[in-house]
């Protein structure tokens, strides 16, 4: 094997060098049976029929192995649009076709879920704002 090149970053590590590296870790999945049962309580996105689901939005963070999106990136479908977003496939192109925008809108129920209001957090669907207002914006 040659040496490394003259001015290649190999060429100037340490042996010991590497060792308090570490592999930088993703932000935590955060989990809450309070917010899904916040969702849950909203009217589906589409058609505004109750109860809903909480669907995960699969885009919204990196894949890993077995463990879904944070319950953060989540909004309500009624059964039938829950199972037509899965049986369709392409998620991003079945919110493209409905011309909805779930990541502002999940960003927002997460902010209004009431598992932020023990904190003192006021929030804007908790304050009255109804859901087709959040999701004009």
């Amino acid at each position: 094997m040659e040496p490394p090149a003259e001015g290649s970053r190999l060429a100037t590590v340490s042996p010991g060098e590497h060792a308090g590296l570490a592999f930088l870790k993703e932000p935590p999945r955060r989990r809450s049976k309070d917010h899904l049962a916040f969702i849950r309580s909203q009217g589906c996105l589409v058609c505004q029929k109750s109860p809903a689901d909480a669907h995960h939005l699969k885009f919204a963070q990196p894949r890993s192995l077995g463990r879904k999106v944070s319950d953060e990136f989540t909004v309500p479908l009624c059964r039938s649009h829950h199972q037509s977003l899965h049986r369709h496939g392409d998620e991003r192109a079945w919110w493209t076709n409905l011309q909805i925008s779930p990541l502002p809108i999940a960003k927002e129920l997460w902010d209004a879920s009431p598992i932020h209001l023990a904190n003192g957090v006021t929030a804007a669907v908790a304050a009255g704002r109804s859901l087709p207002e959040v999701q004009g914006q």
